[in-house]
């Protein structure tokens, strides 16, 4: 229980941790380049609106060149189908810019490949040039190669990834620590609760068992000369008794899970033994109420490796619920069989009662829990017998298959894979 709460508690620590730094890490990455391409499409911006102006003032380009050796020029005529003045300028990117001018798209980036087929990206922008009378005569068009500066980002972006990868395997690290702090007083207190409710449990058996002989005693004696009105409260002791035997053996039998002690103390046996050991007495108890009682057991033998003491109190959990929660001319049913695999051993028990909602279903086999709470108060129970049985499936590595609706019954399916390879 705690290895999971713990895992849980890792996983969510770490993802936290691991989103946190990858949203921050992606944010970094689209500012830093986002930065540095802003700055560059500025000065491609500020060079082309200076060499239009001076352009359109009648200074002629013809032989100039640029300081920057990474700015590439040209001028196009006022359609842009013509090239009028180059200084190093691809061919191969005419008619591209040529269609951007005709688009009106006059910023943006574009991507090349250079003379030795390595990819690279231009910051463009495009200018219109106006001569003296104020008329257009062409547009300009710089454009810087930002080679470098796009493997800069391309270096960054893996640079962050590696980060990242870095820092989940810290998350995951620093989690695990975290979720061990979290649940070690937990935990600490858990074990404490569980051992207190183990010795109390145990220290309540002599008592009770000595109060229910004494009863028992008191009844056998005094039988005769005790009103109506004390012989109803002796059986109102004895069936309190009862269910507070009840009630400690179910105690330690969760202690016992809570320690991984179930199915520890395993034989060979006939479980068909166990469940006609147990019949009468529900068969009785069902014709006393008025209740319809069928039994549908195999009649070979069936050779279980178990603890015929866990598979009984497995049987009971279900045979007392299927009696509890049905009324007079309800019926219950309980049948036995074996998978096809062989080493399935599987049984049902099935009333006509009140049923179980869909909302009920789904926390019936939590500790303490019951449905139906006014009925369940008249009827006994602690709320632990379902628990106890998912302790004890789950022990056996069986499986509960529950179906039925409300007011329709209940049907409960039990399968185990105990059956002895023969």
């Amino acid at each position: 229980m705690f290895k999971q709460l713990q895992k849980r508690l890792t996983l969510t620590y770490s993802l936290s941790f691991f989103l946190t730094l990858a949203v921050l890490f992606v944010i970094l990455y689209f500012v830093f380049q986002s930065m540095i391409y802003q700055s560059a499409a500025e000065q491609v911006e500020e060079v082309a609106r200076d060499r239009a102006t001076a352009i359109g003032e009648g200074h002629r380009p013809e032989g100039e060149r640029f300081e920057d050796p990474l700015y590439l020029s040209a001028i196009f005529s006022e359609n842009g189908d013509d090239l009028i003045y180059e200084w190093q300028f691809p061919d191969d990117l005419r008619d591209d810019f040529a269609g951007r001018i005709a688009d009106r798209d006059f910023s943006g980036l574009i991507k090349t490949r250079s003379s030795v087929s390595r990819e690279d990206v231009l910051i463009y922008a495009i200018k219109p040039v106006s001569n003296v009378h104020g008329s257009a005569s062409g547009y300009l068009l710089v454009a810087r190669g930002m080679g470098e500066t796009h493997e800069l980002v391309e270096r960054w972006f893996r640079l962050l990834v590696g980060l990242g990868i870095a820092a989940a395997s810290l998350s995951l690290l620093i989690a695990h620590f975290l979720a061990r702090r979290a649940v070690r007083p937990i935990q600490q207190n858990y074990e404490k609760q569980r051992a207190f409710v183990a010795n109390a449990s145990h220290e309540l058996r002599t008592p009770l068992s000595v109060f229910s002989a004494s009863l028992e005693y008191f009844e056998a004696e005094e039988k005769q000369r005790l009103s109506a009105s004390s012989k109803e409260t002796l059986r109102d002791l004895k069936a309190e008794v009862g269910e507070m035997t009840t009630l400690i053996r179910h105690l330690l039998t969760l202690a016992k899970a809570d320690r991984n002690k179930l199915a520890v103390l395993q034989s060979d046996f006939d479980v068909l033994n166990v469940f006609r050991s147990v019949i009468p007495y529900y068969r009785q108890k069902a014709q006393r109420e008025n209740k319809s009682w069928i039994s549908d057991l195999p009649d070979r033998p069936l050779i279980v490796h178990a603890n015929p003491v866990e598979i009984k109190e497995l049987l009971t959990i279900f045979l007392d619920n299927a009696i509890k929660y049905t009324k007079a001319h309800d019926a219950l049913a309980l049948k036995a069989w074996t998978e096809k695999d062989g080493r399935t051993f599987c049984f049902e028990v099935r009333d006509s009662g009140i049923g179980i909602s869909e909302t009920d279903q789904e926390h019936i086999y939590d500790r303490f829990y019951r449905a139906e709470k006014g009925r369940a108060r008249q009827s006994g129970g602690s709320g632990l017998g379902l628990s106890i049985a998912r302790e004890l499936v789950d022990a056996y590595k069986g499986e509960i298959r529950l179906t039925g609706k409300v007011k329709e019954g209940t049907v409960f399916q039990i399968c185990l894979p105990i059956l002895k390879q023969l």
